[in-house]
């Protein structure tokens, strides 16, 4: 499925998943969190998380040159969700880094 406008975009006030998502990333982090591929993959510590964000980032390129949307959106689907474990893991949140892009495009306008 392509957005076919902006207005589509818009349209969007929020984002539960993302919000729940963030949540359970967080509460991998904890001792007692029950054992799930998050929890595994933040033991692994800050240089497997960037690493595998790499490793995915590379299969999003290549997938973006190919024909197939769904790989080119599976593949992007990975790179957000080791980003989000990076962000997590350094004590962040998307929306932190969100607030930096916003905080350029007011610039921007001015």
């Amino acid at each position: 499925m392509k957005i076919d406008s902006l207005k589509e975009v818009e349209k969007e006030k929020d984002y539960p998943f993302l919000k729940k998502l963030e949540t359970k990333i967080e509460a991998a982090k904890l001792e007692d969190a029950k054992k799930s591929k998050m929890k595994r993959v933040h033991k692994k510590g800050s240089n497997q998380i960037a690493k595998k964000m790499g490793e995915e980032a590379v299969e999003m390129v290549i997938a973006s040159g190919q024909d197939s949307d769904d790989d080119f959106l599976e593949e992007s689907a990975d790179v957000l969700f080791y980003y989000l474990m990076a962000l997590h893991d350094r004590g962040f949140q998307l929306k932190d880094v969100l607030r930096i892009l916003k905080n350029r495009h007011s610039k921007q306008k001015t």
